[in-house]
């Protein structure tokens, strides 16, 4: 019979429901409408079933039959059931596919072992398959039943259903770019085989091979070797390729292109040789080179491979391998920006070769060029990679050291002239030397090594650096790996400049944007790469959309030349084209000519925008008026609650201003506060810890001043917070007019730009904004109105003898509470927002309304107790009941709303949101139309 299907399933749910299917131990027949759906979608109504089947589970004529059964002890009987219809019916299939509890296994039937065949040729053709199947499995030896496992196309039993079920990570991913979890990548494989019934062997292609790479790490010990199979029978795996076993050895190899082709011996588990070789021997590559898609389009994939396989390895070495369309985009740029001439010119040369994509990307008519890694897996991967393709054969390269060595190179840990001494012997073997300047073309690793020396060292990822090198950058940015790279090939290009006169290196490179701007730590090292580089051009790009990362930041391109001048102070200006995304460049034939990628581009850098990195602009903070304190006048800098460990509290438990039951106490190794501190700060999640005053003396127990937790860079922007004392870290405090306009038009401004900033701006710090005399005092009730309604304080009563005995009582008052006269709110704030400022205006007015309808109608000058709020952290340490007053924080006050369900304070509370929404707008069109910020 025709099985309907289900309107508006997709293939991906019902292969959910097939795992349901494996999964249950119900009957057959209450199981099958888990399983029919699958089929459904893959044939439609040639899919038939029981009786339009001769009693089959499934069938399609001229494809496959479906035998299920309940137990996985039945799949043999299955199968020899399945194969029995051919001969008692007359049905015509090359599959055969037999589903169990916990159980696939497909055949092709002009594969199955001969003693199989001469069973069930052998079986009375009137009994019926059922009867035939479990007879001939009862008559079939262990032996016998080995080899029918091992001939099958797919063999999944109970233990690895189990295993792959379990696990929780991708495997792969949908042509929608969907990831595949555990066991719904594997239907993807059998949808693969039934769509490709008629063909010899599966198709690895561009949407399948990281996933068959994982299936790869069955028949090695470690994972990685499953990578170096892969990419070592990539170039000559097609539909002719077999398997051989060196007896000798006991390593395989692949034959390819009908025995012309032999790759590298791998060494396979000898216990897994012949599984190896049926899974091999099942597949193909597929290629297309008339679209473009070559062999080497699954190498500029590295990256994504490792990624999965090795995340640890990625993580902490801190690469981000390029991008292979970005990559020939840049070498494009620099071409245009070099000249036509440039391959005559230089010896490209990149040390930090990674899988290999920017420099087999550069294809001119240089004669050679020069690829190391610290990595020896990396530097066999970039060797098999160039040494398949003609066009590299041909130029001629250089990989240093010999991946026979199987060791890197380092580029950091010595001085140059030691590393331009192992270019130089290397190339000597070859016949070649440097007699050209280097054109350094590199994506150094990003990562920053102030972290766990343990993690590094297991992943080889400790990267000693030359003292030649930290004399450059200063220990705390030779800390930065591409900055340490950037020193040293300042040191190389000064060792060749000095034997060859007239030798003029460049550099093309991408990085971060913060030694470009360049931050405070990169100055110095600005200064001396300046003297010695001219700049000349470069543009950026955003992070994720070409590399797979989390994070979201500007990766710059930029082009140097090594044309030495004391004094210069290099002008970086860059082409803005962080909004242009990787489909960009989809449908570009990099192979074809100059002229006819760049009509296919479609750039005209005539009028691209380009953005200008400089320290020109002011810093927020220098906005901030000074204090005087003991009469001399001090910069206020930022506040934290966290310390370093005295002497005296060396091997106490108790030495943090945290209550008494707070576990931070033991789980937070920096002390925060002062078991006995007469004061209160605040931990992000609004958790009161005690203070002792600071060296300003800005702490204070009255409602008469705001703190911030403010983070200077705009990538900390979404970190900001308004507070009642200090954060426990960056923490600011407005304690006057002038001081409110410049931390509060601080704070303003990570609020309205957070999702909206440009991504150049991302490594920027924060800079004052050019607010117009006529436009100021709009501008400040905004942005008091703005914190009054977007504020965290609260109010909260620090009990006595917590968390040591002796400690004070600390009362907590509110100080952005409109209500209460002695607030900062009211003495210095209130004045400022007029009528005259419209929304500004509409929103305290709507917030005072919100305090007065909490006192007239709920708290009536009193405090209410037990008020559902006990589990918030600013009264979850303490024994006394939870309250709140007059004056209590909006955010306990909405709280209480929300439990009680109070209708006339939600329905303010939801104005209030619509009128902070509109300042928060009006805001940013200020900061963007009107001050131009972002200009």
């Amino acid at each position: 019979m025709a099985i309907p299907r289900q309107k508006g399933k997709s293939i991906h749910e019902e292969m959910k429901l097939l795992t349901q299917y494996l999964t249950s131990t119900s009957s057959e027949k209450a199981k099958q409408p888990l399983l029919y759906p699958f089929f459904r979608n893959l044939y439609d109504d040639k899919f038939i079933v029981e009786t339009d089947a001769n009693g089959a589970d499934g069938y399609v004529e001229g494809v496959f039959i479906l035998e299920t059964k309940s137990d996985f002890s039945d799949w043999l009987a299955g199968f020899y059931q399945a194969l029995h219809y051919q001969k008692r019916f007359g049905l015509a299939y090359q599959l055969i596919l037999v589903i169990t509890h916990k159980f696939v296994g497909i055949w092709r039937v002009n594969q199955i072992p001969e003693h199989a065949f001469l069973m069930a040729h052998t079986a009375a053709p009137y009994k019926a398959p059922s009867l035939v199947g479990k007879e001939n499995a009862a008559k079939t030896p262990t032996p016998a039943k080995k080899e029918i496992e091992e001939t099958a196309l797919y063999f999944i039993d109970p233990k690895r259903f189990d295993k792959i079920h379990q696990k929780n990570e991708a495997i792969s991913f949908d042509f929608n770019g969907n990831p595949r979890f555990g066991i719904e990548f594997f239907w993807h494989e059998i949808a693969s085989i039934l769509r490709n019934s008629k063909a010899g062997r599966m198709q690895i292609d561009t949407h399948n091979f990281i996933g068959e790479i994982e299936l790869l790490k069955d028949f090695f010990e470690h994972p990685i070797e499953a990578v170096h199979a892969f990419y070592t029978m990539i170039a000559y795996w097609d539909i002719t390729s077999t398997i051989a076993v060196n007896e000798y050895s006991g390593e395989v190899q692949l034959v390819g292109f009908k025995g012309r082709n032999l790759c590298e011996p791998i060494a396979v588990k000898p216990a897994q040789h012949n599984a190896f070789k049926k899974f091999v021997e099942n597949r193909f590559i597929f290629t297309n080179e008339g679209s473009g898609l070559t062999v080497d389009y699954y190498f500029s994939r590295f990256d994504e491979v490792m990624a999965r396989i090795d995340p640890e390895y990625v993580k902490q070495h801190g690469i981000f391998f390029t991008d292979a369309n970005l990559s020939r985009f840049a070498l494009w740029f620099a071409k245009r920006i070099l000249g036509e001439k440039v391959n005559d010119l230089y010896i490209f040369f990149d040390p930090a070769g990674g899988s290999g994509n920017l420099i087999s990307s550069w294809r001119g008519k240089q004669k050679h060029k020069i690829i190391s890694e610290l990595q020896p897996d990396l530097l066999r991967i970039i060797e098999r990679r160039m040494k398949i393709d003609p066009y590299h054969i041909e130029t001629g390269f250089t990989i240093i050291p010999k991946t026979s060595e199987n060791k890197g190179l380092n580029f950091l840990d010595c001085d140059a002239a030691s590393y331009v001494s192992e270019l130089e012997k290397e190339l000597k073997l070859k016949n070649l030397s440097l007699d050209k300047p280097i054109a350094f073309l590199l994506n150094p690793p990003y990562k920053n090594t102030d972290e766990h020396e343990s993690a590094r060292e297991s992943a080889d990822a400790n990267y000693t650096i030359h003292p030649s090198i930290l004399e450059l950058t200063g220990e705390d940015a030779g800390k930065e790996r591409y900055l340490a790279f950037l020193g040293q090939i300042l040191n190389i290009a000064r060792n060749q400049t000095q034997k060859r006169e007239g030798c003029e290196p460049v550099v093309m490179i991408f990085t971060p944007t913060s030694w470009l701007i360049p931050r405070p730590t990169y100055v110095p090292f600005r200064k001396i790469w300046d003297s010695k580089f001219s700049y000349l051009d470069g543009f950026i790009i955003t992070s994720n959309e070409f590399f797979k990362l989390k994070g979201k930041w500007p990766l710059a391109f930029t082009i140097w030349k090594y044309q030495p001048e004391e004094n210069r102070d290099n002008r970086v200006s860059v082409y803005d084209l962080t909004k242009m995304t990787s489909a960009r460049f989809s449908h570009v034939n990099w192979a074809m000519s100059d002229e006819d990628v760049n009509f296919m581009l479609g750039l005209d850098f005539e009028i691209e925008q380009k953005v200008v990195f400089g320290n020109e602009r002011i810093d927020i903070r220098e906005t901030i008026p000074t204090l005087v304190v003991n009469e001399k006048i001090s910069k206020q800098t930022r506040c934290n609650i966290y310390r370093n460990r005295t002497k005296l509290e060396e091997g106490k438990d108790i030495v943090s201003g945290f209550p008494f039951k707070d576990d931070r106490h033991f789980r937070i190794t920096a002390p925060h506060g002062f078991v006995d501190g007469p004061f209160v700060g605040f931990m992000d999640d609004n958790t009161p810890v005690r203070m002792r005053q600071e060296a300003l003396e800005r702490l204070s127990n009255k409602p008469d001043r705001v703190w911030f937790r403010l983070d200077n860079d705009f990538k900390g922007i979404n970190r900001t917070k308004t507070f009642g004392g200090p954060p426990d870290n960056r923490g600011y405090c407005a304690y006057s007019l002038d001081s409110a306009k410049s931390l509060f038009t601080w704070f303003c401004i990570t609020k309205a730009s957070n999702g909206k900033y440009p991504t150049w701006a991302n490594q920027s710090d924060i800079w004052t904004p050019a607010i117009t005399p006529d436009l100021a005092s709009y501008w400040y009730s905004l942005c008091f109105a703005f914190v009054l309604a977007e504020n965290r304080c609260v109010v909260t009563t620090f009990e006595a003898d917590n968390p040591v005995v002796g400690a004070p009582e600390i009362f907590v008052d509110n100080p952005l509470c409109p209500a209460n006269e002695d607030s900062f709110w009211s003495t210095v704030l209130d004045r400022e927002v007029s009528a005259d400022h419209s929304v500004a205006f509409l929103l305290v007015k709507k917030i005072k309304q919100l305090y007065k309808t909490w006192n007239h109608n709920y708290c009536q000058g009193q405090y209410l107790r037990n008020v559902g709020l006990k589990d918030e952290p600013y009264f979850r340490y303490f024994a006394y009941d939870d309250y709140l007053t007059p004056h209590s924080g909006l955010i306990q006050i909405r709280k209480y709303a929300e439990k009680q369900g109070l209708k006339d304070l939600h329905d303010l509370f939801a104005e209030i949101q619509e009128l902070t929404k509109k300042v928060r707008e009006e805001l940013y069109r200020l900061l963007v139309e009107e001050f131009r910020y972002f200009e």
